[in-house]
């Protein structure tokens, strides 16, 4: 059903709100991030959060940014690899379809930063996220 006119008027409302908090963070070269402690959200300068993450990065030395996206071509190896070991009968076609990735659901692990609003300075804490990491029917 249609909405009604009151229901129209808020939604262009909150339209107009979101759009204005568009500009804003955009104008301003602001970043929205879910806080590490309790469900709050941090705003803050972009560049301020860049400067910490580089940070991390250069203090702890165990990561380096990638300059391309290699996720096809890992993909396309992991299906060339189970194709060949399936056609030489080196696996079980149920262990192949357990094995072979779903390119629509996995994704490369990542990092990411939570800033911690609880503490002075607002230090980030790294997130190496893996959860859809599609690796875990492959390695099994």
């Amino acid at each position: 059903p249609p909405l009604s006119y009151k229901d129209q008027l808020i939604s262009l409302e909150q339209a107009q709100i979101l759009g204005s908090i568009r500009r804003i963070i955009q104008n301003r070269n602001l970043i929205i991030r879910v806080t590490d402690k309790g469900n709050n959200f941090y705003i803050g300068s972009a560049v301020e959060f860049e400067q910490k993450a580089t940070k991390i990065f250069s203090d702890t030395n165990a990561f380096i940014e990638l300059s391309y996206n290699p996720f096809n071509e890992i993909l396309d190896k992991v299906i060339q690899l189970l194709n060949t070991l399936c056609g030489k009968d080196l696996i079980r076609k149920w262990q192949y379809e357990q094995m072979m990735p779903d390119r629509t659901t996995c994704e490369l692990a990542h990092l990411y930063f939570n800033p911690k609003t609880h503490k002075d300075g607002i230090p980030v804490r790294l997130i190496e996220s893996t959860i859809c990491a599609d690796i875990d029917g492959t390695l099994r």
